[in-house]
């Protein structure tokens, strides 16, 4: 029983020294992991997005190769689109990697 408290009256003092503004030493300052978690936000955005814009035009590719009489033309412009877009979420998973996993 004396150890539940003493767990207790330790958890209410580092909660009190939070409350207080004094951080631990080992915890980075808020601005900076608000920035972090803004930026981590923003990259998987930009993932989803990039993402998303890959799978439309494959399926505008497929759409336009199903057609009777296709335009090979832009079957490839859009195939290099899709291409062009999973590259950049290629690029955009390695900036995640490399800044928001730990």
């Amino acid at each position: 029983m004396s150890r539940s408290l003493a767990v207790a009256v330790t958890s209410v003092a580092v909660a009190g020294i939070a409350f207080a503004g004094v951080a631990p030493a080992s915890a980075a300052p808020v601005g900076t992991a608000a920035a972090s978690s803004a930026k981590c936000d923003s990259i998987r955005k930009a993932i989803r997005e990039h993402t998303d814009a890959g799978y439309r035009y494959q399926a505008v590719a497929k759409q336009e190769a199903d057609k009777a009489h296709p335009n090979r033309d832009k079957v490839a412009q859009y195939k290099a689109k899709a291409k062009a877009e999973f590259s950049a979420v290629d690029a955009y998973q390695v900036e995640y990697a490399r800044q928001c996993k730990r």
